[in-house]
C-alpha cells in the first residue's frame, strides 16, 4: 500500500506575501519536511513546475494579474497530471464548484481552514498513487518493448514503431529498413566474444548515427542490429544511394584492437523497402536478411543493393524460409541415395543420403540453396534431425532385404556446433533400430575448421558412438595439412571438380595422386567423387583409390529403384 511520504513539494500561488505564510505555517505543522514553493506571478510557477515535480498546487481566488484559470492553464501545459487546490476568502460555493468543472480538483474556503490539510493530504495521496501507476506501466511499456541491455527498440517495439511511420514520413522520402548482421568475425573463443559484441555493437550504433541525423534503432537479436530511417530517397539516383550504404558497410567492417587482441568484423547488411519490400517488421527483416545473403552470393557488396533481380530472388529466399518448416514438419522433403563403390571388391560398399524437396509453389529446389537457408533460419537441427531419422529407417529396410550398406549424411556446421547434436544423432539412429556403426557422418572443410575445438569435440563424439566421419569435398575450401592432421576423420572424399579434369589437366592428376598417397599415410580411407566415364575410374584405381560414387555408376535413386538396382546386381 503507498503512503504519503513526509517530505512533499507543494506549490503556493499567491501575490500576497503574509497569506503565503500563514498558508506554509499549515502546511509545515502537517508535514515538517515539506518543501513548500512561493509562486507569486505566472514566471514563478512556471519555473517552479518545470524545476521538479510537485506533488499539488494551491492557488489563491482572487488575483488580479493571475487568474485560477490561467494556473490551470499553466499546469494543463506544463505537468497536466499535478492537482489544483483553489483557496479564497472570496469564492462562494458555486463558484467553487464552477472552477472545479474548469479544472481545479477542489476548493477550500479560507473561512473553514480545518479543510486545507485533508484536501492536501488527499490529493498527494491520490497524485503519488497515480505517478506511481504511470511508472508502473512506462516501466511494463520498456520491458515490453525496449532491449533491457542497449536501450534500443526489441522487436515488439519495431512492429509497434513502424505501424505508425508510414503516415509521418516525407512526402518525397520513403522510409528504409536496413539489417546489420555481426554474429560473424575472424575471432575465436567464448572469453573475448561478448567484450567483441558489446564493441562492434558501439561502433555500429556510432557510424550509423553518423550516417543518418534521423534514425530509429532496434536489436533485433544478439548479433542483429536494425535501422529504420527516412533519409533514403528512392527518386534519387540509385548509385548515389547504394554508395552512401556500401560507404557504411565499409566502415563498419574496419578492423579494431580489443586488448590488443584483432578483430576483423564480416558485417553484413541487407535493405528492405517498407510498402515495397513487405509490411510487418519481420517479414521486412527477413527479406533485408535476404538480400544480404543474395548478394553474398553473387560476391557483390551494396553496390547491388538496388539490383531489382537482387530483391526478386531475395523474395525466392523468404519464400523458401517460410516454406521450409512446414515441408520439414509435413514430409514433403524425399530421400534418395547414391550407391558407393568399394574399388577394391567392385562391390556396393555403401550409400550417401540425400536430401531433395519439391516445394508446393516453387517446384524442385537443390539442397545447395535450402540448407544454407536453413542454416540462417535456424532450422538446420531440425532438417538434420529429420534427414537422420528417415535415412536410418530406410537404411534398416536396405539391411532386412539382405544388402547391409553404411549410410553417408552430410552434416553441417550449425550441427557440429550444436553441443546436443552427436547424442541426439545417436539417439535417432538407434531409435530406428540401427547401429550408429552403419553411419558416416560427412562434413565439409569449411564446416569443419569454422570452430575447430567444438567440431573435433562433436566428431569425437560421433565417433565414440560407432560412427565414422569423413570429411567432404576435401580440396575445395580452406583445410590445410595441419587442419586434416587434427580433425578425427576416417575417409577423405576428393571434391568432383579435381576428378573431372583428372585424365586432361596435368596438375589434377598430380593433386589427386598426392591425396590419395597422404590420406593412406595418414590410415584414411580415400573416396572419390563425381565419376563419370570408365577411363576415370580405372585411372582412380591405378592410383591406389579406395571408393567412387558418380553417376558413372548409379545416379541418385529413390529407395523402391534402390532395392530393384541392388537386387539386380546381386
Amino acid at each position: 500500500m503507498t503512503h504519503v511520504q513526509d517530505n512533499p513539494k507543494i506549490i503556493v500561488v499567491d501575490d500576497n506575501n503574509d497569506d503565503f505564510v500563514l498558508i506554509q505555517r499549515e502546511l509545515v505543522k502537517a508535514w515538517p519536511q515539506a518543501d513548500v514553493v512561493h509562486a507569486d506571478d505566472a514566471a514563478a510557477l512556471e519555473h517552479a513546475l518545470q524545476e521538479a515535480e510537485a506533488d499539488v498546487v494551491i492557488c489563491d481566488y482572487a488575483m488580479p494579474a493571475l487568474t485560477h484559470e490561467n494556473v490551470a492553464d499553466i499546469i494543463a501545459r506544463l505537468r497536466p497530471q499535478t492537482p489544483l487546490i483553489l483557496l479564497s476568502g472570496l469564492a462562494s460555493e458555486a463558484v467553487g464548484l464552477q472552477a472545479m468543472h474548469a479544472g481545479v480538483r477542489d476548493y477550500v474556503e479560507k473561512s473553514k481552514p480545518q479543510r486545507l490539510i485533508p484536501a492536501v493530504r488527499r490529493e498527494i495521496h491520490t497524485h503519488r498513487l497515480q505517478r506511481e501507476k504511470q511508472l508502473l506501466e512506462q516501466a511494463h511499456r520498456r520491458a515490453v518493448y525496449f532491449d533491457t541491455a542497449t536501450g534500443f527498440l526489441n522487436r515488439q517495439g519495431l512492429v509497434k514503431t513502424l505501424s505508425g511511420l508510414a503516415s509521418g514520413t516525407h512526402p518525397e522520402r520513403d522510409l528504409c529498413l536496413l539489417t546489420i548482421n555481426f554474429s560473424r568475425n575472424q575471432a575465436r573463443g567464448p572469453e573475448v566474444d561478448p567484450r567483441i559484441r558489446r564493441n562492434m555493437l558501439e561502433k555500429i550504433v556510432a557510424r550509423v548515427r553518423e550516417s543518418f541525423e534521423k534514425q530509429i534503432l532496434c536489436r533485433w537479436s544478439d548479433n542483429m542490429m536494425v535501422v529504420v530511417t527516412d533519409e533514403m530517397s528512392w527518386s534519387a539516383p540509385p548509385e548515389q544511394t547504394a554508395e552512401r550504404l556500401a560507404a557504411l558497410e565499409s566502415q563498419l567492417n574496419r578492423p579494431f584492437l580489443i586488448e590488443n587482441f584483432p578483430v576483423r568484423p564480416n558485417l553484413r547488411m541487407g535493405l528492405a523497402r517498407p510498402g515495397q519490400d513487405g509490411v510487418h517488421a519481420a517479414e521486412l527483416v527477413t527479406h533485408a536478411q535476404a538480400v544480404a545473403h543474395v548478394l553474398e552470393a553473387d560476391g557483390k557488396d551494396l553496390m547491388g543493393v538496388l539490383d531489382p533481380d537482387v530483391h526478386t530472388r531475395a523474395k525466392r529466399r523468404k519464400k523458401i524460409e517460410l516454406g521450409l518448416a512446414k515441408g520439414i514438419e509435413g514430409d514433403e522433403l524425399v530421400l534418395d541415395f547414391q550407391p558407393i563403390e568399394d574399388l577394391h571388391t567392385g562391390k556396393i560398399c555403401g550409400v550417401e543420403a540425400l536430401v531433395r524437396w519439391t516445394h508446393p509453389e516453387l517446384g524442385r529446389i537443390m539442397p545447395s540453396e535450402f540448407i544454407d537457408v536453413a542454416e540462417d533460419s535456424g532450422l538446420i537441427d531440425a532438417l538434420g534431425d529429420w534427414v537422420i531419422q528417415h535415412a536410418s529407417r530406410m537404411l534398416l529396410q536396405l539391411h532386412s532385404a539382405g544388402h547391409m550398406l553404411s549410410c553417408a549424411i552430410n552434416c553441417s556446421a550449425g550441427q557440429l556446433l550444436n553441443p546436443e547434436f552427436p547424442a541426439k544423432a545417436s539417439a535417432s539412429i538407434r531409435s530406428a533400430g540401427l547401429d550408429p556403426k552403419w553411419i558416416e557422418f560427412e562434413v565439409t572443410e569449411s564446416a569443419a575448421i569454422d570452430d575447430m575445438q567444438r567440431t573435433v569435440k562433436a566428431l569425437l563424439a560421433l565417433k565414440a558412438q560407432g560412427s565414422k566421419v569423413a570429411m567432404d569435398d576435401f580440396g575445395t575450401g580452406y583445410a590445410s595439412l595441419n587442419y586434416l592432421r587434427q580433425l578425427p576423420v576416417d575417409v577423405l572424399k576428393i571434391d568432383k571438380s579435381f576428378v573431372m579434369d583428372l585424365l586432361d589437366d596435368q596438375n589434377s592428376h598430380m593433386i589427386v595422386k598426392a591425396v590419395i598417397d597422404l590420406a593412406h599415410a595418414l590410415g584414411l580411407t580415400v573416396h572419390a567423387e563425381g565419376i563419370e566415364t570408365e577411363a576415370q575410374r580405372a585411372t582412380l584405381i591405378d592410383m591406389g583409390c579406395d571408393r567412387l560414387q558418380g553417376y558413372w555408376f548409379s545416379r541418385p535413386l529413390d529407395l523402391n529403384t534402390l532395392l530393384g538396382w541392388l537386387n539386380e546386381a546381386k
